[in-house]
């Protein structure tokens, strides 16, 4: 199967396997080698292990790319990335393209209109909203519904497990608590579209939703908060995260609950360390490769300025164990990483993309 899905656009799959060259575009440099041009991009915090990772796979594409690439991080702060934003523009620096993760998409707006009189701007990790959508060329990055529909996927499986290992539900189709992303972020709505979609012939029964957890630490604190309130009244466990996960184990383990027998978990990203899916505590996480989401980001900015314009609506790439080569045809509007499930130890070392295992993806500093 090939590696990319191109869905309403003009060029076929095989424009995407070329190699690199040299087009002639209007408006665009006709081609994907920076020659020493600056980019800028906005992300988190590379005490994140998401962020180191991101921050590391655009690096390296960049220098592959011979652009000099430019990396402010925020402390999960949108009041801090304000401030980085006016720095660089203080600072005079006119960038070839801007690649823009808004910490908060709403109360970032302003910050991408700014960014936009400066250089193109891709955005990042989350999906452009109707108000930003106006100041940004491309979106590169997770695609958040089919990482939904692959934790609904896994849900599935885990309950065809939990079912042959004798496990009795409390409702026909098994309850489930859900600890999801911060209240109103986009991309917990779009896991959960995608979830309820795989899921509605037989759907779980929710029977509440926590809003916040993202770390270890705040997986812990707040599932030792509603754990407690729950015991006894649900099956299964949908999680943000595999760094959230592993912090809400721990509260479950103080509750006198076994993870992976008496509660199946699942996670919609494997961020963080890997131990809890290989001993089965966890049934399956997402694997989600924040180096390959920040190589492709920045090549995503490189095929816009060699182009200046976009061809298409949306890009999926596909799981392939080597990154494909880039060519120099335009981005689609939207280009999405690739992304997979990893059920159990099997499924973590069965894991490749872009040359990166999953322990690697998940949790390398």
């Amino acid at each position: 199967m090939s590696p990319v899905k191109r869905i309403a656009a003009v060029f076929g799959l095989t424009a995407l396997l070329m190699g690199s060259v040299s087009l002639a575009h209007a408006g665009g440099t006709g081609k994907v080698e920076g020659e020493g041009k600056d980019l800028v991009m906005f992300t988190i915090t590379a005490s994140n292990v998401y962020g180191a990772n991101q921050i590391k796979g655009a690096e390296a594409e960049a220098a592959k790319l011979g652009y000099k690439l430019t990396v402010y991080q925020n402390n999960f702060s949108q009041p801090e990335q304000d401030q980085q934003v006016q720095q660089l523009i203080a600072s005079g620096m006119k960038p070839a393209a801007i690649i823009f993760w808004p910490w908060v998409a709403d109360a970032a707006i302003n910050d991408v209109r700014l960014l936009s009189q400066l250089a193109p701007v891709i955005q990042l990790t989350q999906e452009p909203n109707e108000k930003s959508w106006p100041y940004v060329k491309a979106y590169s990055g997770a695609n958040q519904i089919l990482i939904g529909q692959t934790l609904g996927h896994m849900m599935l499986q885990a309950r065809d497990a939990a079912e042959k290992a004798g496990m009795k539900f409390k409702s026909p189709n098994g309850k489930l608590l859900v600890f999801q992303h911060p209240a109103g972020e986009k991309t917990g709505t779009e896991r959960m579209k995608g979830f309820l979609e795989v899921t509605k012939d037989t759907p779980f029964d929710i029977i509440h939703t926590e809003f916040g957890p993202n770390s270890p630490e705040s997986g812990y604190e707040i599932g030792s908060q509603v754990i407690p309130k729950f015991k006894g009244q649900f099956d299964f466990l949908f999680v943000s995260n595999q760094q959230a996960a592993n912090g809400i184990i721990r509260a479950l383990k103080d509750n006198g609950i076994a993870p992976g027998k008496d509660v199946y978990i699942v996670s919609g990203d494997c961020s963080g360390s890997l131990e809890a899916v290989k001993n089965g505590e966890t049934f399956g996480t997402g694997i989600q490769p924040a180096a390959v989401e920040g190589a492709l980001a920045v090549r995503t900015a490189a095929k816009y300025v060699a182009n200046d314009k976009i061809e298409g609506d949306v890009i999926q790439l596909e799981v392939t164990g080597e990154a494909p080569a880039i060519d120099a045809t335009p981005p689609a509007k939207l280009n999405y990483m690739p992304h997979a499930p990893a059920i159990g130890a099997d499924g973590v070392a069965k894991t490749l993309i872009w040359g990166y295992n999953a322990d690697q993806i998940c949790a390398s500093n």
